[in-house]
């Protein structure tokens, strides 16, 4: 039996996000919720390298990554007013999250990649 709560579960949880947005200060979605995330998905997909390639690394990093990067996207909205005040410390939150979000992607990119055949042939 599915559990019907469970797709509610996930739409309260998206809904709670714009508030946080709305939040006086901006960018508060982005420290608490952003970077963190990023930073332990980052974290995970640089221990999946270690694991031999092959299929289970590539469905353990899809399942990670792609829901981390959806809502990330989500949170790339807050991230983006951090840069209004450049030069302030609020803009090198801004910075850090999309580092996190650029090395999330290229971690996955690795960890997804089919090692290349030893025989040499391109």
């Amino acid at each position: 039996m599915k559990h019907p709560a469970r797709p509610l579960a996930v739409t309260a949880l998206l809904l709670a996000s714009p508030a946080a947005i709305a939040a006086d200060p901006p960018g508060l979605l982005t420290l608490v919720v952003g970077v963190p995330l990023l930073a332990v998905a980052s974290f995970v997909l640089t221990l999946l390298l270690i694991l031999r390639p092959g299929t289970l690394r590539r469905r353990i990093a899809g399942v990670l990554f792609i829901p981390t990067l959806l809502y990330s996207l989500y949170v790339a909205l807050d991230a983006a007013t951090l840069f209004q005040d450049l030069g302030s410390e609020n803009s090198m939150i801004g910075v850090a999250f999309f580092t996190l979000l650029a090395l999330s992607c290229a971690l996955f990119r690795a960890a997804i990649q089919r090692p290349a055949s030893a025989t040499g042939a391109p």
